[in-house]
């Protein structure tokens, strides 16, 4: 199946998903970098490159004037096309962004997750704000893991614990105290280990 992007006065930014069968997190300045030369034959801009167990993961903007060839077919020598997700602001329920993102979040799509909540956190207020906000951080924290940069995770899941600490319970599908408890044993062994919520 071919993905065909329509071109605006705009640029069109997506998050492109190729099949990942060995690369680790360790290899994704490699990858974008591999990503970039393709990339800039086409005036595509390829702004980063995170790597998940079953995929990697491409943030990139095409040019506005249309002359983009065909992406899913573009970077084949890296991985198949999986899929994308055009980055724009959507209008949707709270509870239909939430379990969205939880879903993504399971998927290893943590930008996307963080991007879905952050639309979310904008309109809350007071402790649902503060709960939001450590979710977040636990997400924008392994984006960081996902591009090797294991340290900078572990400092903004420690951001996420303090944000996190006065919430109990469940926030629609998503089991607080468990989550608190994994980021704690992260924080506590200064390893990350990939979990779902």
């Amino acid at each position: 199946m071919s993905l065909l992007v329509v071109a605006t006065a705009m640029s069109t930014r997506l998050i492109l998903f190729l099949n990942n069968l060995s690369n680790t997190p360790e290899d994704a300045l490699q990858l974008r970098n591999r990503a970039r030369i393709i990339a800039s034959q086409h005036g595509i801009i390829v702004r980063d490159a995170r790597v998940a167990r079953f995929h990697i993961e491409y943030d990139i903007t095409l040019p506005p004037d249309g002359s983009t060839p065909n992406v899913d077919k573009l970077f084949k020598e890296i991985g198949t096309y999986v899929g994308s997700y055009q980055v724009i602001e959507k209008k949707r329920e709270k509870q239909e962004s939430i379990s969205e993102a939880v879903n993504v979040f399971n998927e290893e799509k943590f930008w996307i997750a963080h991007e879905i909540l952050e639309s979310v956190w904008n309109q809350s207020k007071g402790q649902e704000r503060d709960l939001l906000g450590g979710i977040i951080l636990v997400c924008a924290g392994l984006v960081h893991y996902q591009k090797n940069e294991e340290d900078i995770c572990i400092s903004i899941l420690g951001r996420a614990s303090k944000k996190l600490a006065d919430a109990r319970g469940v926030y629609h599908r998503v089991d607080i105290d468990r989550l608190k408890q994994i980021v704690r044993n992260i924080l506590k062994r200064s390893k990350v280990e990939l979990f779902k919520i």
